[in-house]
C-alpha cells in the first residue's frame, strides 16, 4: 500500500459507508473493475473506527443518551436479530456474494426501487407518523440484513424501511445509524484477531482513519438535509444506472 491508495480508500470509505449508494457493492466493483487489492487488515480496521468516530462525533451526545436508556437496548437487539441470522445463515457464501458483478448489478436495482419507493410512500405517510416500536425495529432490520448483499446500501434500506412505515424522517435518519454502530463495532472486533501490526501499515491507516472520519461526518450531514427534504429518492438514479451497467457489461 502507498500514500495515494491510503488517501483514496480512506475518501472510498468515508463517502460510501453513509451515502445510500452502498460501500460494499463499490469495494466489489473497484476491486474488479480497477485492479485494486483487499487493503491490509490493519488499514481496514482503522479506516471503519474512522466511520464510526465520525457517527459519535456527528450525534454527540445523541448517541450517548440512546444507548442510556433501556427500552432503546431492546430496539436495538431486536433489530439486530435479522441480519444476525442472515449472517450466520450466509456465512460460508460471503465469498461467493463479493465475487459477483452481476449480483452486486442485480442489488444496486433492489437499492435503487426502495429509494424510489421513498417518494410516493412518504406521501402516503406523511400524516400518519408513527412511534418507533419493537416491530418498527424488526422490519427496519430485516432491511438491515438484505444490506449483507453487497449492492444493498444499509443506510438506504433502514432509511427506507423506516419511512415506509410512517416513522418521521429524522427519527428514521437517527435510529437507522443507531441500529448500524453496534453492528459495525461487532464486525470489527471480528476482525481484531487477524490483525497484524506493522509500522508502514499502521501510519497509512492512521491517515486513512483520518479521512474517512472527515468525509464521512460530511456525508453524514448531506444524507441527513437528504432525508430531511425528502429527497433520498434522487440517489435511486445513480444506483439504477450503475446496476444496469453492471447486469450489461460485466
Amino acid at each position: 500500500m502507498n500514500l495515494v491508495q491510503a488517501v483514496f480508500l480512506g475518501l472510498f470509505q468515508g463517502l460510501t459507508e453513509f451515502l445510500p449508494v452502498s460501500s460494499s457493492g463499490h469495494l466489489v466493483i473497484g476491486q474488479r473493475l480497477f485492479g485494486l487489492l483487499d487493503p491490509p487488515v490493519l488499514f481496514d480496521i482503522l479506516v471503519h473506527i474512522g466511520t464510526l468516530i465520525s457517527i459519535i462525533i456527528f450525534f454527540n451526545k445523541k448517541i450517548f443518551g440512546f444507548y442510556k436508556d433501556k427500552k432503546n437496548w431492546i430496539l436495538i437487539i431486536v433489530g439486530s436479530i435479522p441480519a444476525a441470522l442472515l449472517g450466520f445463515i450466509l456465512n460460508s457464501y460471503i465469498e461467493v456474494l463479493f465475487n459477483s458483478l452481476k449480483l452486486v448489478g442485480l442489488a444496486l436495482l433492489v437499492t435503487a426501487g426502495l429509494l424510489f419507493l421513498t417518494k410516493r410512500w412518504e406521501k402516503r405517510n406523511k400524516d400518519k407518523e408513527r412511534p418507533l416500536s419493537s416491530k418498527n425495529a424488526f422490519i427496519i432490520g430485516l432491511f438491515q440484513a438484505l444490506a449483507i448483499i453487497p449492492g444493498v446500501s444499509r443506510s438506504g434500506s433502514t432509511i427506507s424501511a423506516g419511512l415506509f412505515q410512517g416513522i418521521n424522517r429524522k427519527k428514521a435518519f437517527d435510529f437507522s445509524f443507531f441500529l448500524g454502530a453496534p453492528a459495525m463495532l461487532g464486525a470489527l472486533c471480528l476482525q481484531l484477531p487477524d490483525m497484524m501490526v506493522k509500522k508502514q501499515e499502521f501510519y497509512f491507516g492512521l491517515i486513512g482513519l483520518v479521512i474517512a472520519s472527515i468525509v464521512g461526518f460530511l456525508a453524514l450531514k448531506i444524507l441527513r438535509q437528504v432525508v430531511l427534504k425528502a429527497q433520498l429518492w434522487y440517489f435511486s438514479f445513480y444506483c439504477f444506472i450503475l446496476g444496469l451497467l453492471l447486469l450489461v457489461f460485466s
